[in-house]
C-alpha cells in the first residue's frame, strides 16, 4: 500500500513540473491543446507584442489581420504533434517604407520563413537522413512517430 502511494504521489509532483509550454519551441504561447484523431494539436501564438519590418527594420504592434499556420513538431507520448500557430501581418508605420503589410516571421529556432515542420524536427529529419539515407530512415521515421518520406528526407538532406 506504501508503495501505491509513492508512486502517486511522483506522478502529481511530475505533473506540476512538467508544463505544455515547455514541450513546445521557446518563444511561443500555448493557447490550448487538444486531442484530435490521435493526434495532439497545440494552438500557439507568438510571445513577442511588436516585430520589426523586414525592409526598414522599424518596431511596429499594429496588426492587420491574421492567419493560422499548421506546423508539424516532434511527438510527444507516442503522439504526432500539430501545432497551430497563429500568424500576425502587421503594418508598417514608418513613411517612407514600401512595405506597408508584412507577416510576422517567428525566430529561427521555431520554425522558418515558409516552413512546414519546427526547426528541430527539421534537424531531426536532416540527421536521420544522413545517418540512414531514404528509404530506411523513412521506415524509423515512421515508427518515431515522424511524418516524412523517404523523398523528403534526401531533399532536406540536399538542401543542407
Amino acid at each position: 500500500m506504501a508503495d501505491w502511494r509513492c508512486f502517486t504521489k511522483g506522478i502529481s509532483a511530475m505533473a506540476n513540473i512538467m508544463r505544455l509550454s515547455s514541450l513546445i519551441p521557446a518563444g511561443l504561447v500555448v493557447e490550448s491543446a487538444a486531442e484530435e484523431e490521435g493526434m495532439l494539436v497545440v494552438l500557439a501564438r507568438s510571445a513577442a507584442e511588436r516585430r520589426p519590418c523586414p525592409l526598414c527594420g522599424r518596431f511596429t504592434g499594429r496588426v492587420h489581420s491574421r492567419y493560422v499556420r499548421t506546423i508539424a513538431d516532434l511527438p510527444c507520448a507516442g503522439r504526432k504533434v500539430r501545432l497551430r500557430l497563429t500568424a500576425r501581418r502587421f503594418v508598417c508605420d514608418a513613411p517612407f517604407c514600401r512595405r506597408r503589410i508584412f507577416a510576422e516571421r517567428f525566430e529561427e529556432g521555431v520554425v522558418s520563413e515558409r516552413a512546414r515542420r519546427t526547426s528541430r524536427l527539421e534537424c531531426l529529419v536532416h540527421h536521420l537522413g544522413l545517418a540512414l539515407g531514404g528509404r530506411p530512415a523513412a521506415g524509423f521515421a515512421r515508427r518515431l512517430m515522424v511524418p516524412v518520406s523517404n523523398d523528403t528526407l534526401l531533399r532536406v538532406v540536399r538542401r543542407r
